[in-house]
Parts: structure tokens; C-alpha cells; sequence
């Protein structure tokens, strides 16, 4: 009788990596959106403010990040490779925030036209 594989254990240290690592992509995330909206004012800060206070990763990094850790493979580990994920990930999340900008009413519906065809049977 053939036995069911069963999954791996969840190591408890590598989920609390994952979840630390999404929640650090969607803060950044709606941090980065609010930025967006608000008008561009940058204080200047001494060099010890930035280095006591270092600037989040961009949300691009952050998930990049947490595909390298919940699929970890050799193929990961060449540079191409990472950029142009990286590259996908990046157009990913500028689609997704012009997407989100777009109003909506709840009403709002899409704009296809259905038409039934004939048939001969």
C-alpha cells in the first residue's frame, strides 16, 4: 500500500519571516501610494538622521524577497534572472496602483456586448 507523502512542517521561524516580509510589502506599499498623492516637500536631513533612519526597501525588493525565501532554487541566484523578476514585479505593482486610482462607482459595470449567433441545427 503506498503511503501519502505528507508536506513538510511549517518551521515557525521561516513563517514569521514570510509574514514580517508581506506586511513590510503592504506597508510599503500604501506608503508609497500616499506618497504619491501628497506634494512632493523632502527635508533635508544630516548625515546622521540617514544613517540612524535608512529609507524602506521599494515594495519591489520586499516581494522579490519573499519569493527567494518561499521558493528557494539555484535558478534565484543569477542576477539576469532576479532583474528581470524584478523588473515584471515592479511593472506589476505600477499596473496595480493605476488600476486602483481609477474610480469606480458600485454600479459600475464592463462594457462588453453580447450576441447571441444563429445556428443552423
Amino acid at each position: 500500500m503506498a503511503s501519502a507523502k505528507t508536506p513538510d512542517p511549517v518551521n515557525r521561524r521561516d513563517f514569521a519571516r514570510t509574514i514580517a516580509a508581506a506586511t513590510a510589502a503592504t506597508a510599503a506599499t500604501a506608503l508609497e501610494t500616499n506618497a504619491a498623492d501628497a506634494p512632493q516637500k523632502t527635508p533635508q536631513k544630516s548625515d546622521d538622521e540617514t544613517t540612524a533612519n535608512p529609507a524602506p526597501p521599494p515594495p519591489a525588493v520586499l516581494v522579490l524577497e519573499i519569493i527567494r525565501q518561499q521558493y528557494p532554487d539555484k535558478r534565484l541566484d543569477d542576477q539576469d534572472v532576479l532583474q528581470g523578476i524584478y523588473n515584471d514585479i515592479r511593472g506589476d505593482i505600477a499596473r496595480s496602483g493605476r488600476l486602483s486610482s481609477f474610480p469606480l462607482q458600485n454600479a459600475d459595470e464592463p462594457g462588453f456586448l453580447f450576441a447571441a449567433l444563429d445556428s443552423d441545427h
